[in-house]
């Protein structure tokens, strides 16, 4: 590993950050937007009284629509202010694309365009989104009549399109210039991943943009992206031990090897009602967006297998196997529900309690999960020896991600030298 090159590339991720934190002035909706792609470890975000406030007073404008997205993805599926997104959302479907035959700010604002995408996604109602789904065409329509956007902003466009699952939707710039945007909204699950090849290629287009001397001074966004850029590139590096990953994947078996340390994740949950069911899908997204290979029924409607064989396989195969808790989930887990009710939950769980018999009552597989703090009184007896996580808590997403991913939040120490503690009474000696 290039030490050097590394140093490099740590002073230049440090200039960033300085250069983030000494912006005056910046937009609630851009400081959110660091917030999520950076992450609040990296970015602390200590605007909660902003954000209640936005959300007590009903926001009306577009980019106060965009910081509640923002927010609620990076909260998501804990949202606490769902009712109000979905409200805010709804008025901001019913917009002009002009105003007094000028274009809206929102045809060129990019950044707040992606927020509305994030906030559409975590609203939990379907209708919600097709509104927003069919006000945002009228935007890529609108934006066609513009003159030409750079490619940065091409790529958050693309994001949008690729968020609200749009047809015939705008292209990935292929420009060396924006790698970093591309593998930042690749990683945030904004834009759908590609190839290994490509992605490595990005990489690699990654380090004379980090290393740039050029003495050019990013405004805001870019900064953000490219210092998340930087921490996307870090983590590969660790993983593969190559700067840059330039040297990874040469091979068919180094690409499996790849493939196979994704961690698969199933989560199995209760019909409890469209909005719940949504609110789980959310949570799969979530998990994908962190690089898990999560998955749920939704996702798998017609399975050639059918779908009890499904089932089987999906848990035997995963890593984890999410429970989402729920009172219906215990009365179906436990055998409390009405014959012919809910049987694709007892199914499941069914196979979940055997595993876990034949395995001595050992359980590290099987993770209950809750979206509402009430819903801890229903977990079923058999998960009562397991942490469960609460994903409506700020740190409840978090936890799990680190459980998934082997990443603990604390670690022990390494041991140190055992010391040499002489006799109080070193003095004395025997005859």
């Amino acid at each position: 590993m290039n030490t050097g090159r590394e140093r490099l590339l740590s002073d230049s991720r440090l200039a960033l950050e300085r250069q983030i934190r000494g912006e005056a002035n910046v937009d609630f909706a851009d400081r959110l937007f660091a917030a999520w792609l950076l992450g609040v470890d990296k970015f602390p975000f200590n605007d909660a009284s902003e954000l209640q406030t936005l959300v007590d007073e009903r926001t009306r404008s577009y980019r106060e629509v965009a910081a509640l997205g923002f927010a609620a993805q990076r909260m998501s599926p804990a949202c606490p202010f769902r009712t109000e997104l979905c409200e805010a959302l709804t008025w901001l479907s019913q917009r002009p694309m002009t105003i007094v035959a000028t274009p809206a700010g929102f045809l060129t604002d990019p950044v707040a365009l992606l927020g509305i995408a994030n906030g559409a996604r975590c609203s939990g109602d379907p209708s919600v989104k097709r509104a927003v789904s069919a006000w945002m065409a009228r935007v890529m329509t609108a934006r066609e009549n513009l003159p030409a956007a750079d490619p940065w902003e091409r790529c958050l466009i693309a994001a949008v399109s690729n968020l609200l699952q749009m047809p015939n939707g705008p292209e990935v710039p292929c420009d060396p210039g924006v790698a970093d945007c591309r593998l930042v909204l690749r990683t945030r699950g904004s834009l759908t991943a590609t190839h290994a090849a490509d992605n490595q290629a990005d990489e690699a287009s990654l380090l004379p943009l980090l290393l740039d001397e050029s003495g050019e001074v990013l405004e805001f966004t870019r900064t953000v992206m490219r210092a998340a850029a930087f921490d996307v590139l870090k983590t590969v590096t660790i993983t593969s031990g190559v700067v840059g990953g330039s040297n990874r994947g040469t091979s068919h078996s180094a690409a499996e090897e790849g493939v196979k340390s994704v961690k698969k994740v199933f989560v199995s949950y209760s019909w409890d009602s469209e909005e719940h069911q949504q609110r789980v899908r959310q949570l799969v997204d979530d998990l994908r967006g962190y690089g898990f290979a999560a998955t749920m029924d939704l996702y798998e409607p017609n399975p050639p297998q059918g779908l009890p064989a499904w089932m089987v396989e999906s848990i035997r195969n995963s890593d984890f196997v999410l429970a989402v808790i729920t009172e219906t989930y215990r009365k179906r887990c436990e055998g409390e529900e009405e014959e012919g009710k809910g049987n694709g939950v007892k199914w499941e769980t069914g196979l979940m309690i055997r595993r876990i018999y034949q395995d001595g009552f050992v359980n590290a597989k099987f993770i209950p999960v809750i979206l509402n703090k009430a819903d801890s009184k229903s977990i079923p007896s058999v998960f009562l020896g397991n942490v469960y996580y609460n994903v409506s808590e700020p740190n409840g997403l978090l936890g799990l991600v680190r459980l998934i991913s082997d990443q603990p939040e604390y670690v022990p120490p390494p041991l140190g030298r055992t010391p040499v503690l002489p006799p109080r009474n070193a003095d004395f000696r025997s005859d």
